[in-house]
């Protein structure tokens, strides 16, 4: 008797394999893009506030919190760590040292934060809250801390044999620790250290040569600065010989040979701390004459650093922010300084191009005249 082989066992059997298949391709596919995105995955954290200024007394206690939000897409187990900090150069930059433990002298001794590790879901807000307790023996004057949040990450989110690159972001403090007798009154608080011209906008060799020739009036009247042209930028540092930080702002001012002031340009809110020196950027375009403003900007601006020739006079008008008030407290910052600009190049190209052009006048002057008066009668 023949018997029909079972169609539909076959069937099912290869769709099973099939679906099997398929089943633990797809496995292996989320797999390797779950495992590509956790390589790619770059930590992205903010907080609020950024930085804290706090006048404090010795023995006082504070609260206070942060915000600290996610915006990755995956949870992050964060860790809390404090360390003081100093000021490295005089371009802004920071040291930090964890090493300190007189507590006199050290702020970073003096949190307690109620949660220092703690895991934050991606999207995730949380406030860390803590506290600040200013030991009785704290020196007066300014003490510098930060809180940095750092991520733990495993070590699968890295890729092998390449650096591990994980974001810290961190809160500064800046503790002004008062005393409740008067503080030590400082005569000077801010000093100008240094105020002049780059050298590479100066023209050093003029300068000796007339420094050589005018020997002891120009050592009475310090060395005299002859710039290329319109100075661009101006060196300013000034040192805090206080014992708090300090933030001075302000402008310079240019004069003419007449008094007449020509230009200003501004010095930026910058944060001096105590018994450092702070080098101030300061960036100067002289104003643009009405008479050159229907020209291209590019070229009315190349005119008015050339044009800017002969005797000058940049001064300083410098406020400065006291941490122990939130007024305003002039510093009694006074410096100027004398500058020559002597653009030699362009006055020289132009002499050369404006005598040429008079000589054509004056050997072409007849036949100029005819073509003009041809030129009219074709007019008329």
């Amino acid at each position: 008797m023949f018997v029909r082989p079972n169609i539909n066992n076959k069937r099912m059997k290869h769709i099973i394999s099939k679906n099997i298949y398929l089943f633990i391709i797809t496995c292996c596919f989320l797999f390797c893009v779950s495992f590509c995105n956790a390589e790619n995955v770059s930590p992205r954290l903010a907080i609020s506030p950024h930085t804290f200024e706090l006048d404090v007394f010795p023995g006082e206690t504070i609260e206070k919190e942060i915000e600290i939000v996610n915006k990755s897409e995956v949870a992050l187990p964060i860790a809390i760590k404090l360390v003081d900090f100093a000021a490295k150069d005089e371009m802004g930059g920071t040291s930090f040292d964890a090493s300190m433990q007189d507590t006199s002298i050290s702020s970073r001794t003096w949190f307690e934060i109620e949660n220092p590790n703690f895991i934050l879901d991606a999207g995730e807000a949380k406030e860390v809250v803590f506290t600040v307790s200013v030991p009785d023996n704290a020196e007066p004057g300014g003490h510098y801390s930060v809180m940095l949040f750092e991520p733990q990450l495993p070590s699968f989110y890295f890729e092998e044999d390449q650096p591990k690159v994980i974001p810290v972001i961190g809160s500064l403090f800046l503790f002004s620790v008062k005393i409740f007798n008067l503080d030590p009154e400082v005569e000077q608080k801010l000093e100008v250290v240094e105020f002049t011209v780059p050298k590479e906008e100066r023209l050093i060799a003029l300068e000796n040569f007339t420094s050589a020739f005018m020997g002891n009036v120009v050592q009475a009247a310090n060395q005299v600065t002859i710039t290329k042209q319109s100075p661009s930028n101006f060196i300013l540092r000034i040192k805090n010989n206080d014992i708090y930080h300090i933030k001075p702002f302000g402008n310079v001012l240019i004069f003419n040979i007449f008094g007449k002031k020509i230009g200003e340009a501004k010095i930026s809110q910058t944060t001096i701390l105590p018994g450092k020196i702070r080098k101030f950027p300061i960036e100067f375009s002289p104003e643009t004459p009405k008479y050159l403003k229907w020209l291209p900007e590019s070229v009315s601006d190349f005119l008015a650093k050339n044009f800017f020739f002969g005797r000058y006079q940049a001064k300083l008008d410098i406020e400065s922010r006291s941490p122990l008030n939130a007024g305003i407290v002039q510093s009694n910052i006074s410096d100027s300084l004398i500058f020559y600009s002597f653009p030699w190049q362009f006055w020289i190209i132009f002499s050369l191009i404006l005598l040429l052009f008079i000589f054509i006048i004056v050997k072409y002057k007849n036949r100029i005249i005819l073509s003009l008066k041809v030129l009219l009668k074709i007019k008329k």
